[in-house]
């Protein structure tokens, strides 16, 4: 054997080497970071499972010829205390802003939620509310 194999034995292993320490040092924290996605994803689905809501009073009253205002109850018959502020409310599909007697909603507990000089008079309008981790709750309510 001449010094041309030999040479050319270091050149490969060295080259083996770096390329392992690339592929280590990529796969890390790729594996790491997917680890740490999957925690919060796991946290998130068990928030979902353990949260629910339900409307149990909606009132309408009139404000003015063509609108009104709203009131309705919310009560929190899940295990996890929810963040009203991260709240979305719709009425017929369309988001509105919303004022809420609390700023957290605890398990067992009710909020008041109160929306002011809503568009539509006489008739049905639907009522969706959806907490901070996507669980939805549905309500049709009277207008006079």
């Amino acid at each position: 054997m001449g010094f041309s194999t030999v040479a050319a034995t270091a050149i490969i292993g060295v080259a083996i080497v770096m390329a392992m320490e690339i592929i280590a040092g990529t796969t890390i924290p790729t594996i790491t970071d997917i680890h740490s996605s999957y925690d919060e994803m796991r946290e998130r689905a068990i928030k979902q499972i353990h949260t629910e809501i339900n409307i149990t009073n909606a009132v309408a009253v009139a404000n003015g010829s063509d609108h009104h205002d709203l009131t309705f109850t919310v009560k929190n018959t899940g295990s996890v205390s929810l963040k009203t502020s991260s709240f979305d409310v719709l009425i017929n599909g369309t988001k509105k802003t919303f004022t809420c007697s609390t700023t957290y909603l605890f398990p067992e507990d009710q909020a008041n939620f109160t929306l002011k000089y809503l568009d539509g008079r006489n008739g049905n309008s639907r009522l969706k509310i959806i907490t901070e981790n996507g669980i939805e709750e549905y309500y049709t309510y009277t207008i006079p």
